[in-house]
Parts: structure tokens; C-alpha cells; sequence
């Protein structure tokens, strides 16, 4: 599970948005940054998703779930809109 707190130490930094990321009992190995949408996207493989969260921290998407599989990579390509 990953959680997002806005933050203003110990941050990822990414353009102005500052996060703090919370990880449990995951396994991420994938990120992406859709600064435009305020989303940031993750692959988990222990878990075998991937999702999206808003930047604020509030909602969470679970968009591939299956655990047979290891999505390992993902990213967001903002000029093909």
C-alpha cells in the first residue's frame, strides 16, 4: 500500500509538488509523475498492481490487478493527449 502525505521535509520533490511517500508491505519498483493531472502512478510486484493516487494523498485507483503477473515499469506520456 502507498500512501501520500503532503510534506514539506524528508520529501520527494518533484516540479513544486512536494510528497512524502508511506510504503507497507509493498514491493515498488515503478513510479511516474503525470504532473499535469496531479497524479503519480506505481507498479507494486509483490502485489501485482498498478495504480494511481492523487498528489494530495486522497484517491486511490487500482488500475491492473493480478498477481500472477510483476509490473515492474510504467510511465506517463503526456504528449500523446
Amino acid at each position: 500500500m502507498l500512501e501520500l502525505e503532503n510534506a514539506n521535509t524528508n520529501s520527494f520533490c518533484m516540479s513544486m509538488c512536494c510528497l512524502r511517500l508511506r510504503i507497507s508491505e509493498s514491493q515498488l519498483v515503478g513510479l511516474a509523475l503525470d504532473a499535469e493531472r496531479g497524479l503519480l502512478y506505481y507498479t507494486d510486484k509483490v502485489q501485482g498492481i498498478i495504480a494511481e493516487i492523487t498528489t494530495s494523498g486522497t484517491d486511490r485507483r487500482v488500475i491492473f490487478n493480478d498477481r500472477s503477473k510483476h509490473p515492474r515499469a510504467i510511465v506517463v506520456d503526456s504528449y500523446s493527449r
